[in-house]
């Protein structure tokens, strides 16, 4: 967990966490899940726009550099996951910055 969180703005494929771990990637999502609730992948995204969400109301960061530092092909996909996760486009949540703090997903005490 602590790999994950220091390297959020890397690339964390499954291959590369459950090298890490030492675990098949298989066996790694399996206890995964089962010790988190999330499935690997989506503890990674949504760690990710959660820590997007703070920059954009700590910062005045770019979308598109936000974007490209925690790993999202472009700024479109940046924009249609994250108004997925949190209902709202992020520079619209920069402007309104309230809401979807019930939405973030902080690191997991281990």
């Amino acid at each position: 967990m602590d790999w994950i969180e220091e390297n959020l703005e890397n690339p964390l494929s499954l291959e590369k966490v459950s090298q890490r771990s030492g675990y098949s990637k298989w066996h790694l999502q399996r206890m995964f899940k089962k010790e988190t609730g999330h499935s690997l992948g989506q503890y990674i995204r949504n760690r990710k726009l959660t820590e997007i969400a703070l920059k954009l109301k700590e910062s005045n960061e770019p979308i598109l550099y936000l974007a490209e530092r925690y790993g999202f092909e472009s700024q479109q996909t940046l924009t249609r996951t994250f108004k997925n996760y949190f209902s709202v486009p992020p520079h619209r949540f920069r402007v309104a910055c309230s809401g979807g703090e019930g939405k973030y997903i902080h690191p997991l005490n281990h």
